[in-house]
């Protein structure tokens, strides 16, 4: 992984750290986080629609089909489902530690399929890297273990589905996936706008605001440049993105919300940065 491409996995985890910001916001709202996950998919898929009209002039549709079902449940609508289910009963440390189990899970499915990947600098860059995200947000109080199952289904999800576009031939073209799956993930979501249609009816323009940025940014466009940037890094170097976010997230608290600032949040990031160097060394001959 070069600088550039490191910076854009930075950036990514800017927008998705950004999205706990707005969650949050929209939870304050009264919002529930099933209604927050259909409605932030609405949005997205109604600002990726005209682009992926433009590309399917471009690349085959029946190509594509596969892989557009595939990543839109496995990458959007199961995790995001299952995420909003465990958030009622896990606070977000003990949700970005559990989530952040997606290296852990890919360098398995990785080392599992394809055994020229597998080197020991990779399994330490990605334990580091989980020491660092443990001590950085920690589990917040006692771990409900249903919920905790959700969570490790839906990091599996997201294993599965980067490990796939990794690996895509190269006739398949990732970006037109990624916008693909955000309609597919919309259309799987659906019926929980159905459900939530009387209370969307009483949504506030300020939240009306934070959902459409939610849907936008931090979903149509985050999606569209991992999953390009997936193909050129690797499934492994990728789900790094789930140690950088809470470093994103925390960081955008401090700066924003005044949040308080420690001396765990340097050391955990620190080891964050160190898990990603030592995963990105190259394996000795």
């Amino acid at each position: 992984m070069n600088t550039k491409d490191f910076l854009t996995l930075l950036l990514v985890s800017f927008f998705w750290g950004g999205s706990f910001l707005f969650l949050r916001l929209l939870v304050i709202e009264g919002l529930d986080p099933l209604q927050i996950v259909s409605l932030r998919m609405m949005f997205a898929a109604i600002f990726i629609a005209p682009f992926f009209l433009l590309k399917l002039k471009k690349y085959s549709f029946f190509d594509h089909g596969f892989s557009f079902l595939l990543i839109g449940l496995l990458n959007t609508a199961l995790p995001f489902t299952l995420f909003a289910y465990a958030s009622v009963n896990l606070g977000a440390g003990s949700l970005s530690v559990l989530q952040a189990t997606v290296p852990i899970l890919t360098a398995l499915i990785l080392f599992s399929l394809y055994r020229d990947e597998f080197s020991i600098m990779k399994l330490v860059g990605v334990l580091i890297g989980f020491s660092g995200l443990f001590l950085l947000a920690g589990p917040s109080g006692e771990l409900d273990l249903f919920s905790s199952i959700l969570c490790v289904i839906a990091s599996l999800s997201y294993a599965i589905s980067g490990v796939y576009l990794a690996n895509t031939p190269q006739k398949i073209n990732n970006s037109f996936v990624g916008m693909g799956s955000i309609i597919v993930g919309a259309i799987l979501l659906s019926p929980f706008l159905i459900n939530y249609h009387s209370a969307n009816l009483n949504i506030s323009s300020t939240a009306w605001l934070y959902i459409a940025l939610l849907g936008v940014i931090n979903t149509s466009l985050a999606y569209v440049i991992f999953i390009k940037l997936i193909k050129r890094i690797g499934s492994l170097n990728a789900s790094f993105v789930t140690y950088l976010v809470p470093v994103s997230s925390i960081s955008l608290g401090i700066l924003i919300l005044d949040e308080v600032f420690t001396i765990d949040m340097i050391i955990g990031s620190s080891l964050i940065f160190l898990g990603v160097f030592f995963s990105n060394r190259e394996k000795t001959s």
